[in-house]
């Protein structure tokens, strides 16, 4: 049988709440402010309120972070939070748009949405997206209908995007946790990793899907 934190991996866990997170930290950096991981889905969560409060308003999203800092998950809790699923949800990968598809895709955002009161164009990697189709992707954000909600995701930074494509979106720049954090996960997942947790968080240095990981290698293997 399989132990619960490799059960978790497996299964792709999607959060349903701010506290499935963690991440309650704040840098400043040249690039200016970071916060958590926790933070940024209570941010985001009441984006999505305000949204729904104003008849479904259309929402753009642009989450930036260093690698398993949460950004996937991030876009999945909001995902869940819109009542997305797979018949009202675009999936790509950023080097999948080409102007084609983007042009396909604000063909469709214009039909009526069938399957609920959101629809969500999700892209991520978005710095991979190529230039021209970063440029029409301009025009996309600016008509979309309610109901909309497009969140992309990025490793690099946001100064790295051209100014006209962020500043159409609410930008969120992550924070990956601290060693500490990323160890009383760990060990509330499985507290049987005793002191080894701490080597894990360490080595993981805040990326949080290594440290599941290296953490669900050494449980198999005991």
């Amino acid at each position: 049988m399989k132990h619960p934190l490799i059960l978790r991996v497996d299964r792709k866990f999607v959060p349903t709440q701010p506290d499935d997170f963690i991440g309650n930290n704040v840098i400043t950096n040249a690039s200016g402010q970071c916060v958590g991981a926790r933070i940024i889905a209570r941010q985001i969560a009441q984006a999505i309120q305000s949204a729904n409060d104003h008849d479904h308003q259309a929402l753009t999203l642009l989450i930036n972070g260093a690698p398993g800092s949460g950004k996937s998950a991030l876009a999945s809790y909001a995902q869940h939070l819109t009542g997305c699923n797979q018949w009202n949800t675009t999936k790509l990968n950023g080097t999948e748009c080409r102007i084609e598809r983007v042009e396909e895709i604000a063909h469709s955002l214009q039909l009526s949405n069938l399957f609920g009161d959101w629809r969500m164009l999700r892209i991520e990697e978005a710095d991979a997206i190529p230039k021209v189709a970063q440029i029409r992707l301009l025009t996309l954000l600016d008509d979309l209908p309610d109901g909309v909600i497009v969140v992309i995701t990025s490793n690099c930074r946001l100064t790295d995007f051209e100014n006209r494509f962020q500043t159409r979106f609410q930008a969120f720049e992550i924070a990956g946790p601290d060693d500490t954090e990323v160890e009383s996960f760990l060990l509330r997942l499985a507290p049987e990793l005793g002191k080894i947790a701490r080597q894990i968080a360490t080595f993981a240095t805040g990326n949080v899907r290594q440290a599941l990981l290296d953490a669900q290698g050494i449980l198999q293997q005991s």
